[in-house]
Order: structure tokens, then C-alpha cells, then sequence
């Protein structure tokens, strides 16, 4: 017998949509060809990745994610123990099997929206740590091994941020942080990704921020002539560009 995720006793944990089904062993397949006795797929396609992007790790629907997540190379047999169902909050629990884990894991939330009403991408259930898909946006320019990306505190500039770690704040590489991708693997960026005319870009606006300051927000410069290393913001933390040593542009005309 399978588990499964409709409400009936003995299909606890089987995951179904209008016209397709997924069970505990992986399997994708058809309504038809669902055994309802059992919970268990009778024939259909197992670890069906196919509707999924091998990137983001996100797929078209929650049966094809689940799918797809039970597949070994996605090793949710290992992980499903030790993460918590609610990420470092110990009181919620751990996953009881990878069926459990994968279903939730591919459920949506709001790091797959824009501005809580619509989604990032048709690939918008994700099974991926990040849970949300990655942006179809031109690759960022690559940074120098010797320039490091730095996530600086609240209200901090970039020139003190690559202080604390004995750097110096590299203007002419500012250009590979100003991405929404690259935002987003440092931040959770709730409430989108958007362009901005200050000075402070690339940066994340703090949750407690005024409602008019965009909480929560990425914020990616219009131009390249706001880059400034000096600039800050009480409400933001900024993306940096730190350089060790390395010819160091203050400026940009």
C-alpha cells in the first residue's frame, strides 16, 4: 500500500490535481491509473523530472515536484530527518518520512511570488533549500577570485562593510551585484525584485521598514553612475564588492 496526500485514511500522503497523481514511491501518473484502494499509481512515469527545471529545482506542479524530490539523486531519504518542517525552528518538528518532506517542501509560499500575487515562474513548486525559482534573467557578469561578495548590516555602507573584513570596496564590480539572482541567493526578497533610482543599490529592504520604503524588497540600480561605495540607508542592507588587493575604481563617470 502507498501513502498518500488525500484526505481518506489509508491516502494520507498521496499528492493529486486535477488530472495527475503522485505517490510515495515516485511514481507520476494519470487518474486513471490510480489504484484509489491503494493509493499506489498502477503505471505512469517515476521520478518524472521532466516538468521540472534541474537548476532552480522547481517544477510546473506539486505532483511533478513531489516526483522528482523522491528521486535518489535528490537524496530526500537522507535529508528528511534532520531538517525541520518550519527551517531553524526546532518546536515545529522534523519531516516523519521523505514522502512527507518532499510534499512539503513543493508547496508554495511567498519566496515563489511577486508581491504575494502572482508568481515568479511557471516552475514555482520547489523542492530546492532556497524554495524559490531562479529568475530567466542574463547570467551576472563574473566577479575576479579576488573580489568577494559581502552582505553588510543594517544601515551600513559598502566601504564599511568591506572594512570589517580588510578589504576595499571594488565601484567597478558593483555591476555583477546589481542582478536579481544574485540578490536573491543572499536574500529572501518576499516582496520582489525591482529597479531603483537611489544609491544605495544593489540592497535589501529590512521587514520593519516604512511601508513606502518597500519592505522587504530587492532593489537593483537603474544606471550604473548610482554605484557608490559610500552611500547607506537606515532601512537596508547592501550587496558589496569587496576587493583584498586590486586596482580599486572610486568612482564611475
Amino acid at each position: 500500500m502507498c501513502a498518500a496526500t488525500i484526505n481518506q485514511p489509508h491516502m494520507q500522503h498521496l499528492s493529486v490535481i486535477r488530472w495527475d497523481a503522485a505517490d510515495d514511491h515516485g511514481w507520476l501518473c494519470p487518474w486513471d491509473n490510480l489504484n484509489w484502494q491503494t493509493g499506489c499509481c498502477t503505471k505512469g512515469q517515476q521520478f518524472a523530472c521532466d516538468r521540472c527545471n534541474s537548476d532552480s529545482q522547481c517544477c510546473k506542479t506539486l505532483e511533478s515536484c513531489v516526483s522528482c524530490c523522491l528521486a535518489p539523486q535528490h537524496n530526500a531519504s537522507a535529508i528528511y530527518s534532520k531538517d525541520y518542517r518550519s527551517p531553524g525552528r526546532s518546536e515545529t518538528g522534523r519531516w516523519g518520512s521523505p514522502f512527507e518532506y518532499c510534499r512539503g517542501k513543493c508547496r508554495t509560499s511567498s519566496k515563489s511570488t511577486v508581491h504575494e500575487n502572482a508568481y515568479l515562474d511557471s516552475h514555482h513548486h520547489c523542492f530546492s533549500q532556497s524554495g524559490k525559482p531562479v529568475m530567466p534573467l542574463p547570467p551576472a557578469p563574473q566577479l575576479p577570485t579576488s573580489v568577494k561578495v559581502e552582505v553588510g548590516e543594517k544601515g551600513e555602507s559598502c566601504t564599511a562593510t568591506c572594512n570589517r573584513t580588510n578589504s576595499i570596496c571594488a565601484l567597478q564590480h558593483m555591476i555583477a551585484m546589481n542582478h536579481c539572482n544574485v540578490l536573491r541567493t543572499h536574500f529572501a526578497c518576499e516582496a520582489g525584485c525591482d529597479n531603483s533610482g537611489g544609491d544605495v543599490q544593489p540592497s535589501y529592504v529590512s521587514a520593519d521598514a516604512p511601508k513606502e520604503q518597500q519592505p522587504t524588497d530587492c532593489l537593483i540600480a537603474e544606471s550604473e553612475t548610482q554605484f557608490n561605495c559610500d552611500a547607506s540607508h537606515a532601512n537596508t542592507q547592501r550587496l558589496c564588492p569587496c576587493a583584498q588587493t586590486s586596482q580599486i575604481v572610486t568612482s564611475i563617470a
